[in-house]
C-alpha cells in the first residue's frame, strides 16, 4: 500500500481536523477508529463463528475490552509526533483510552455502551502513519479500581493491583464437533512476573515481563480507516476447546501457559525464547 497523507481544513467532520485558533496555537483534532472482527465479518454479541482456531471450533463473545495509550501519528520522514487524548470522563482520560466491543447482549457480560474511537489532539503537520501501545501505562497500571477515575474504574478489567490491569480482556464460549460443552476461552492480558508483595499494594519495582506491546502501522489514513482487531487470526494457531492442564482456562499471560504459546506472539508480546517481530492480530482497512 502506497502511503498517504492527512491533513484537514478547520471543520472537517472525520479524521483530523485543524482547530479554529490562530495559526500559532492551532492543534488537530484527532479521531482514531477501531473495528473488532473474526475475519472479514463484524464481531458481536449473539452470533456464533465457526471455523475458529487450530481445530475448527465455534465461539461466541462474552466479552472484548481493550486498553491503547501513548498514540502517536508518524510524518513521512518516520517523526512521531504524541497524540494528546482527551479526558471525557468515561472512556479516557489524559493518558488512556478504553475501547469496548460487546454491548451486554446475547452471552456478553459486559456494559450495554461501546466505544471503538479514540478522540484527542496533535501538533498541526502532515501525518502518513500511527503508532500506539496496548496497554495502560506503566504509572497507572497499579492502583485500586474503586477510587480510580474512568476509564480505569473497571474491577473487571483488573487484577490484584501488585499485578495491573488487563490490557486485553477477551472471554469466548467455545464448542467443538463432538464437543458441543467446551469449556469457554478467555484472553487477558496484562504485567507478570511482579515483585511479591501484598496483592493490594503497588509493586516497589517494576513487574519483569511488562507485556506491553506497541503497534505501528507504517499507512494510516484516520479518515478513511480503522485499525481493526482479528479474533480469527489471534486465534488461528490455538485449539480453543481444550485447556492445559493444571492453567486457567485459556492465556492468562503466563510463560508457563502452553495456551498462551501462540497468542503472546501474536499480540507482539515475547513468549519464552521467541521474541516476536511484529504482532499479527491487527490490521488497517
Amino acid at each position: 500500500m502506497s502511503l498517504r497523507t492527512f491533513m484537514f481544513p478547520a471543520g472537517a467532520a472525520l479524521g483530523l481536523a485543524l482547530a479554529a485558533a490562530p495559526a500559532a496555537a492551532a492543534e488537530q483534532d484527532v479521531v482514531v477508529r477501531f473495528a473488532a472482527k473474526v475475519g472479514a465479518a463484524p464481531l458481536a454479541c449473539g452470533k456464533t463463528y465457526s471455523g475458529i482456531g487450530a481445530t475448527g471450533a465455534a465461539i461466541t463473545l462474552q466479552d472484548f475490552r481493550v486498553y491503547v495509550s501513548n498514540l502517536r501519528l508518524v510524518d513521512a520522514k518516520g517523526g512521531e509526533t504524541p497524540v494528546r487524548i482527551a479526558s471525557d470522563g468515561r472512556w479516557q482520560d489524559d493518558k488512556t483510552a478504553l475501547l469496548d466491543f460487546e454491548d451486554a447482549t446475547g452471552n456478553c457480560n459486559g456494559n450495554a455502551a461501546v466505544n471503538r474511537e479514540v478522540r484527542g489532539k496533535a501538533a498541526p503537520g502532515r501525518y502518513v502513519g500511527l503508532v500506539f501501545d496496548l496497554g495502560v501505562p506503566a504509572d497507572r497500571n497499579h492502583q485500586d479500581t474503586t477510587r480510580a477515575g474512568p476509564p480505569l474504574n473497571f474491577s473487571a478489567l483488573s487484577w490484584p493491583w501488585r499485578a495491573g490491569y488487563k490490557f486485553l480482556t477477551i472471554d469466548i464460549e467455545t464448542s467443538a464437533p463432538g464437543r458441543p460443552n467446551a469449556s469457554g476461552f478467555s484472553i487477558h492480558l496484562g504485567s507478570t512476573d511482579c515483585p511479591s508483595g501484598p496483592l493490594t499494594a503497588p509493586p516497589t519495582s517494576p513487574c519483569a515481563r511488562q507485556n506491553r506491546p506497541t503497534y505501528r502501522f507504517a499507512a494510516f489514513d484516520p479518515a478513511r480507516q480503522s485499525v481493526v482487531f482479528d479474533l480469527a487470526e489471534l486465534l488461528k494457531a490455538t485449539d480453543v476447546t481444550t485447556n492445559a492442564p493444571n492453567t486457567a482456562a485459556g492465556c492468562m499471560s503466563g510463560q508457563t501457559d502452553d495456551d498462551c504459546a501462540a497468542i503472546m506472539p501474536a499480540l507482539g508480546v515475547p513468549f519464552r525464547d521467541l521474541t516476536p517481530k511484529d504482532q499479527s492480530w491487527a490490521r488497517v482497512e
